[in-house]
């Protein structure tokens, strides 16, 4: 195995994951059809199920790759499991039926297939279908109407009766109402059906489109809640700085974005307690702070492009042994955060930023910034290798590798061996000023003490273990950066 490859180049795992979802979908399919764990509460589905299956294949691909598809399939992978073979559920499954409001097999798994009829309506207003659900469905506004740029907004419930064209048929607060993209509605709180902006660049398109994450089980969209229609807009020339600087520096990072990134949404950098999020369930989507910086910007970007990555390669096969037991185990340091992870967290974090420190090693040996610019480009590249030495130091230490594992993480300690020599060759030291940028993308000197005064980048991070490594993990810390 290319280990270089499967961590970097490789775009195979891509296909393979919705490969994926396709055959768990067809599974659902076969299971329902055979053993009726509803007694004829499936039957809807199973008819929408031909319908969508016998699309075109472009636009059955078109819906089938969105984020929320992945969601569907693999939770009606797992609750038509637990009726078939009932046995205590992850925490996931836990969460998702605690948001539909049912923690009763056959009711969660009767209200989950209902949410299939939102791949219906997408196939619908894409073909121009006539239909009438035998029920309609009844969820939460907002939504996302998977594989389009269509969202319907508003507040409370709604049931969708059907399509008629373009247009959808709906019930709202007893009222039938009838939607159709961009129409004028005086009331935030009616339902509209509305275009998220979208983002292109050649042959790359985002939409930003925070209805995506409104998901049962999801806490994320919390950080959505009352912002204007207009928010995501104003992100846009942000998002667009961003990505010129990764295109400049880390070009390959760009063509992953192409084959994977379908949805960002953007919130305040103060709302909820999550800095960027994205979420395994949801593959190909995450959220954003809108930090006004883009070199912030665009290490997120890569950052939580890399989160979505790792996601597709342990598809493939696991690194960790024992997955499931770490994480549970949530007892080991990071440098990168305040709470102690497992050793799954620790991996995703090592991965992410050998791939985050490559574009600031990149930045810093362009020269196109100086002043605070440059001390927080410096800042970010030290702050990178120093943190990255202490992740490895942690994964040798406590982590069992799988076979194929352990040639994965000797590529990741090739790659802090390899950032750690361009620091050295960029005369970058880790006794600099640190520098940080405030949520108002303003860069200020990084600051810790009750006196506020200035600290070395190194300073900062000895004293973030002093503080939080609470085991003593890297009590060795001197050893472990190896900065003679």
């Amino acid at each position: 195995m290319d280990a270089h490859e499967i961590l970097w180049t490789d775009t195979g795992p891509y296909q393979q994951r919705y490969e994926k979802t396709a055959t768990a979908l067809m599974a659902v399919e076969r299971a329902l059809h055979l053993r009726r764990p509803l007694n004829g509460g499936e039957d809807e589905f199973l008819a929408l199920y031909t319908c969508l299956a016998a699309a075109p294949s472009e636009t059955f691909t078109t819906i089938w790759e969105d984020p929320f598809s992945y969601f569907w399939t693999r939770l009606a992978y797992e609750l038509t499991g637990w009726c078939l073979n009932p046995e205590p559920l992850p925490d996931v499954l836990k969460a998702y039926c605690a948001g539909l409001g049912t923690d009763e097999p056959h009711r969660a798994l009767a209200l989950h297939l209902e949410e299939f009829k939102k791949c219906i309506i997408a196939l619908d207003l894409i073909s121009g279908t006539h239909r009438r659900f035998d029920r309609p469905l009844r969820t939460e506004l907002p939504f996302s109407i998977p594989g389009t740029s269509l969202s319907m907004l508003g507040q409370g419930s709604i049931e969708v009766v059907g399509s008629n064209g373009r247009m959808l048929e709906v019930v709202h607060n007893g009222k039938s109402l009838q939607l159709r993209a961009g129409a004028a509605v005086s009331d935030s709180d009616r339902p509209r059906l509305v275009e998220c902006p979208l983002l292109r660049d050649q042959d790359l398109e985002i939409k930003l489109k925070p209805e995506t994450f409104n998901l049962p089980g999801l806490d994320a969209a919390r950080g959505f809640r009352g912002l204007s229609e207009n928010y995501q807009v104003q992100q846009t020339e942000l998002l667009r700085e961003a990505l010129a600087l990764i295109e400049r520096h880390q070009p390959a990072t760009l063509e992953h974005m192409r084959e994977l990134v379908q949805v960002i949404a953007f919130k305040p950098p103060g709302a909820d307690e999550y800095s960027n999020v994205s979420f395994s369930d949801v593959p190909g989507a995450f959220i954003l702070s809108a930090v006004r910086h883009p070199y912030w910007i665009a290490d997120g970007l890569i950052h939580e492009l890399l989160h979505n990555r790792l996601f597709f390669i342990l598809d493939g096969g696991e690194i960790l042994q024992d997955v499931r037991e770490t994480a549970e185990r949530s007892e080991f340091y990071s440098p990168w955060r305040d709470d102690l992870r497992p050793l799954s967290g620790l991996l995703h974090a090592v991965y992410v930023y050998v791939g985050v420190g490559k574009f600031w090693h990149a930045a810093c040996a362009s020269g196109e910034t100086t002043g605070i610019q440059r001390q927080y480009v410096e800042d970010q590249a030290v702050r990178a290798v120093l943190q990255l030495k202490i992740g490895i130091a942690q994964l040798r230490r406590h982590a069992r590798f799988t076979e194929s594992g352990i040639l994965l993480f000797r590529e990741l300690e090739r790659d802090v061996d390899s950032l750690a020599a361009s620091m050295r060759k960029l005369n970058l030291s880790p006794a600099a000023p640190g520098t940080t940028a405030r949520s108002d993308g303003q860069l200020v000197p990084f600051a810790m003490g009750n006196d506020g005064r200035p600290v070395s980048i190194l300073y900062s991070i000895q004293s973030h273990a002093e503080k939080f490594d609470v085991h003593r993990q890297c009590a060795n810390l001197t050893e472990i950066l190896n900065l003679d």
